[in-house]
This record gives structure tokens, sequence and C-alpha cells, in this order.
């Protein structure tokens, strides 16, 4: 590691002393983004023991996934930010393990502002296990730890339950695996455009989706397929899966009123929600299945302020104008991931990393979303 004076001069002598005895993981890198310091947390973090050897470059010891195309700090010296707080990232550590951390960047500047190096805060982090698996009942733990036990291996899976329920749980296995939130890709229907590195989870939706099973993934991808129970797949594939049955609404009835209260804190983390109107999500979780609840409860939130209550919600018959204008598009789905980033978007100011955070998504994930839909920021 390089030990350049400038930053010795900015910190003092007596910064690695102080360094090696905070709680925090800490990096110091130099003007070249070499390593200049690591304390005893982050050498323990990264899997490095005491005196061993670390690689010069940044990138090359801590090989991020996001250190080619999203480096937190390459962004906060385009845009002139004094820091980047809790940059959601995965390192590998020495072992090659993925660490899920969130990662605060604090770049260093001469008097004149030119760049003279950067401090890393490596805080490890809990992935988000999506809002079906906040339950406390006997299914939802023992879906539970067959998601944990699922997200060790990397076994290929076919998901049988409703739409929703199938997206949330496999994105549940794949952060529990410690992979980025990146490298979740929904199924196009070829290989065509998915990196073959560093290696992902793909997910496809419906019995059509079954197809992806007769293909030959890159090496290290997971595929996963959701399928409705309605439909009583029998899969005959040529790729070794397993099978997960996921509960459906009505089996989860006591269970509800936390899933839907996950589920509102996934769309919007800020949004208040009084009892009243919880109830009733959660009765109208158990009559109409995720599936249909899905429209129902993005409708809701949109709706909302600061608190969701009853008068957001749809009467009796659980149909919205709001889903009717929806379903007339020719492609509903799509209709409705463009009107949600752009309601998130224009909630947050247009700050992308407080977006994507809203949306349970990475900035990278978010930028591309954008240029699909050919949303751009106004004026």
């Amino acid at each position: 590691m390089t030990r350049p004076s400038d930053l010795d001069d900015m910190l003092g002598n007596a910064w690695p002393t102080v360094l090696e005895h905070i709680s925090e993981a800490v990096l110091v890198l130099d003007s070249q983004r070499n390593l200049h310091f690591v304390n005893g947390r982050a050498r323990r973090l990264l899997g490095y023991e005491g005196g061993q050897r670390l690689g010069s470059r940044c990138r090359l010891t801590t090989r991020g996934v996001d250190c080619e195309n999203a480096c937190p700090l390459t962004f906060a010296l385009e845009s002139s930010l004094d820091r980047v707080e809790d940059f959601a990232t995965v390192y590998t550590a020495k072992d090659g393990r993925p660490l899920p951390l969130k990662v605060t960047v604090i770049p260093l500047r001469n008097p004149d502002g030119g760049f003279r190096g950067a401090i890393e805060i490596l805080r490890p982090r809990e992935p988000d296990p999506g809002f079906l698996l906040a339950g406390r009942g006997e299914l939802v733990a023992a879906l539970r730890r067959r998601v944990a036990e699922t997200a060790r291996s990397n076994a290929h899976l076919v998901l049988v339950g409703d739409p929703p329920s199938c997206a949330d749980v496999a994105r549940a296995i794949h952060r529990l695996s410690g992979v980025a939130e990146s490298l979740f890709h929904t199924w196009s229907g070829s290989w065509e455009g998915v990196p073959q590195w560093p290696p992902g989870t793909v997910f496809a939706a419906g019995e059509a989706a079954l197809s992806l099973l007769d293909t030959q993934p890159p090496a290290g991808w997971r595929v996963i397929v959701g399928v409705s129970a309605a439909a009583n797949p029998s899969v005959r594939t040529g790729l070794a899966h397993e099978r997960i049955e996921i509960p459906r609404a009505e089996e989860l009835a006591d269970d509800l009123p936390l899933v839907v209260a996950a589920w509102v804190r996934q769309l919007a983390p800020d949004l208040g929600i009084e009892p009243q109107a919880l109830e009733r999500l959660s009765r109208m979780a158990r009559d109409l299945g995720f599936e249909r609840m899905q429209g129902v409860l993005h409708a809701a939130v949109a709706a909302a302020g600061e608190r969701l209550d009853e008068a957001h919600l749809p009467g009796d018959g659980y149909g919205t104008a709001w889903v009717d204008e929806v379903l007339r598009e020719p492609d509903p789905l799509t209709a409705l991931e463009r009107w949600v980033l752009n309601e998130v978007l224009q909630r947050c100011g247009w700050r992308m990393q407080e977006a994507a955070d809203r949306l349970g998504i990475s900035r990278v994930t978010l930028w591309r979303k954008l240029k699909d839909h050919r949303i751009e920021r106004p004026g």
C-alpha cells in the first residue's frame, strides 16, 4: 500500500491509531485510488488477516459489483458532492464470499478543490427479505427457513404461488444470497443482453416462462420461475431445479396485517398507515388474493399523502377508477411501472439514490428503467 504524504499532512500523524480504535470498518484511499490504509475492522470484514497484503487498487481488493459502472466515489466527484452516504452495494471477500454493504464515501480535496484521496466507511447490511416473509406464523416460518436454505445454494427454482408472491420470494432469495440488487434480471425471452459476469439471478413469471428451464444459463447464474398455483404446473425440463410452494393469502390470515404493512413499507417507506386501513387491506388481501391485491395497494399508496387511511381505499366492490384507467392501457403492467416511477421521482425531487431506495432497487436499475420507459427529468 502506498503512503502519500498529502494524506499524512491532512490527517496528522496519529490518524492510523485513531482509525484502528473505532468500531467502523474504514478504508483510506490516496489520490490514485490506491489503498493507503485499511483498519483492522475492515481487514476482518474483507477476510484479510493482520499483516496480509491487500491489493494496491481499491477495486482490485474490494471487487465490488458497482466498481466499474456505478462507483460511489466517481459519482461523488462528478456530482461535486461532499459525500455519498449508505450506498448499497456488494463487495467480495478474499475467500469469494459476497459482502452486502452500505458504503459511505467521503472525498478529500485540496484547498483548490483538487482530489487528494477518500475515506470509505463500510457497514454490513441485512438484505430486505420482502413483504411475504414479514409474517410470523408457522407457514411463513417454514417458508423463511426454506428461502434461507435455498439462498445458500445456487439451485434453480420453480416457485408456485400468486405472481406478486413469487416475485417477492424470488427477490428475497436473490438478496439473501448476497448478490447485488442490480444483478436481478427479469427474463426477456433471451439470454442476449444479460452479462455473463458477474453472475446473478434471472426471474421469469407465467407458464410460458417454464421454457426458460430448457435453456442453459451462463455459468453461475440462477434461474427462478414463478408459476400460478391454479395452473397446477407439471414441470419436465432439462435444467435440474427445486420446487417451492408459496402459501396463498387466505392461508396466512393471521399474518396478513404484518404482510400488508411490510408491503406498504416496500412501496413507500415513509408512508404511515391508519389501523382501520390496515385492517381493511388485510381483509381485502384475504378475499382477493395477492395478485388482485397488488393493483389495489399500488393505487392506494399512490393516492395517499403522509398517511394511508380508509378514504384512499376502494369501496366494497374493491375497484378503483385509477386501476380501471391503467387496465385500459395496451400493457397495464408497463403503464403501472411507468406511473410509479414518475410518481416516486416527483416525490423525491428527482434525487436518484433516494428514489432508488424508496423503490427497493439499485440506482443502476433505476437508470435502466428510466431509459426503458423514456422518462426524462422535466425542464
